[in-house]
């Protein structure tokens, strides 16, 4: 014979537990929007990457570039970038700005058709035609004569 108060624990432990729909949708609320957060800029620095990168479109006849050549693990060329990106916003119009990190492939292959070593800037015409290089760690004010002389060019 099973007591009373045997049955009676037993019932309660069998009881369903309600399912809190609310704590859910405000938990996936709070989940989804931190990974917004993490993945907006993540996808706008790598399309900015990406873009940086291309280096098929030096000579589209359109505008003149400026290429970089760019190791990662280099201080001087992280050095030189910062010196290029403080003037890059008043020619951004005017020349289109690249990387060719000599960490890959293509990258490495462009730095040796032209020679280049890195904490190198090289400047091209619309055309394509090298017009300028700048090796070693050169001031934005250095930067900013070569850009406006690059591009007065037609």
């Amino acid at each position: 014979m099973v007591s009373k108060h045997k049955k009676q624990r037993r019932t309660t432990s069998l009881k369903k537990k309600t399912f809190n729909w609310k704590k859910l949708t405000r938990r996936s609320l709070i989940l989804l929007s931190f990974a917004a957060v993490l993945a907006i800029p993540l996808y706008f620095f790598s399309h900015q990457s990406k873009i940086e990168h291309d280096l098929a479109s030096i000579g589209n006849g359109r505008i003149a570039s400026v290429v970089q050549i760019y190791d990662s693990n280099c201080q001087l060329c992280s050095q030189l970038k910062r010196n290029v990106l403080a003037v890059h916003a008043d020619f951004k119009d005017k020349v289109q700005f690249k990387i060719a990190n000599i960490g890959t492939t293509k990258g490495r292959r462009f730095a040796n058709r032209y020679n280049a070593p890195h904490v190198t800037l090289l400047f091209f015409d619309k055309k394509g035609n090298r017009t300028n290089t700048i090796q070693g760690v050169s001031s934005s004010e250095n930067i900013e004569q070569a850009l406006m002389a690059l591009s007065r060019l037609r």
